[in-house]
């Protein structure tokens, strides 16, 4: 009758359990492609499914992208998460900004874990990121650092104040 009230441990115990006997091997394999996730097995089947639409398109044809677009989510998922950190350590926004970023990569990467082991760890990180960079840009003033540089040099030109 109380279910709405469970402290949630019956969901995080299997999740837990799961990360404790995850070794660095593993994370090698997922992002090797040798161990297919059920996120890289949808993403091949979806795959297959719009290449066999496609006219002219043989049924092994599409079968080979399937498998190749399944085995490239590792890859692409990785290369954002390498852009996205670039992106927070050279970038030139604020402290406040990087700390923003860099918490919702980790609670974007926590519950990616729970849902999808080591690769929905990476994607979620990078979704975290995107959706904090959205907000800052939706709450923010809408301007780049670069638009805000432009400005501040134009206002010095004008007021006489460049040196």
């Amino acid at each position: 009758m109380y279910d709405f009230l469970s402290n949630g441990a019956e969901y995080i115990s299997p999740g837990m359990q799961r990360l404790g006997s995850t070794t660095l091997g593993d994370v090698g394999n997922y992002f090797a492609g040798n161990t297919r996730n059920p996120i890289q097995v949808s993403a091949a089947k979806d795959a297959k499914w719009m290449l066999n639409k496609l006219p002219g398109v043989s049924p092994k044809l599409a079968a080979q992208g399937g498998r190749l677009a399944g085995r490239a989510i590792p890859l692409l998922s990785a290369l954002a998460n390498v852009s996205d950190v670039a992106d927070i350590v050279a970038g030139d926004e604020s402290l406040a900004n990087k700390a923003m970023d860099v918490t919702a990569m980790g609670v974007g990467g926590t519950a990616g874990f729970f849902l999808g082991g080591p690769l929905g760890a990476s994607m979620g990180a990078s979704l975290g990121k995107g959706l904090s960079d959205g907000t800052q840009w939706l709450f923010g003033d809408k301007k780049t650092p670069e638009q805000r540089k432009m400005e501040l040099a134009l206002a010095q030109l004008q007021g006489g104040g460049m040196y």
